[in-house]
């Protein structure tokens, strides 16, 4: 759960979910390796329909912002927590709209109506963290552990 005083990403994202990705990817297997990483401690979710979910509302509204930061998330039905993983891309992938991914965080949320704010909070927070100084401070970290401690703490 995710408080109003909480502004930590580690509630959500742990270091096993974080991942550096170095080679030329598609924005479609990027979500899809992250859909498969966030999902990886839920065997009830079906991974292929949450792909699904995620992209045809990818096609609808972008969720890539001109920081450099994507963040591809659903709410979903009979999900007790959030559940969250993340990419750096020290080379940048260019989205359907033109608009360039240095970092996607993907994530899912319950739909419960109680979870809603705590989902907004998270965009917000997110939003805040992932500025384009710091992203840019990101991409160019060479060490995993290095960006794992900026992402998380």
């Amino acid at each position: 759960m995710l408080t109003q005083e909480e502004n930590n990403i580690s509630v959500v994202l742990n270091e096993k979910r974080i991942f550096i990705i170095n080679n030329n990817i598609s924005k479609t297997d990027l979500i899809a390796s992250l859909v498969n990483a966030a999902c990886d401690e839920q065997p009830s979710i079906d991974k292929e329909e949450i792909l699904s979910v995620v992209l045809k509302r990818e096609q609808g509204i972008s969720t890539t912002l001109d920081t450099g930061l994507s963040i591809p998330h659903a709410r979903i039905d009979d999900l007790n927590s959030f559940e969250a993983a993340a990419a750096v891309l020290p080379r940048a992938i260019t989205d359907e709209y033109g608009l360039q991914i240095k970092v996607m965080f993907f994530f899912l949320s319950p739909s419960g109506s109680v979870f809603f704010p705590q989902h907004l909070r998270l965009l917000a927070m997110l939003a805040k963290k992932f500025s384009v100084s710091f992203i840019n401070e990101l991409v160019l970290c060479a060490d995993k552990k290095e960006i794992v401690r900026k992402i998380l703490f």
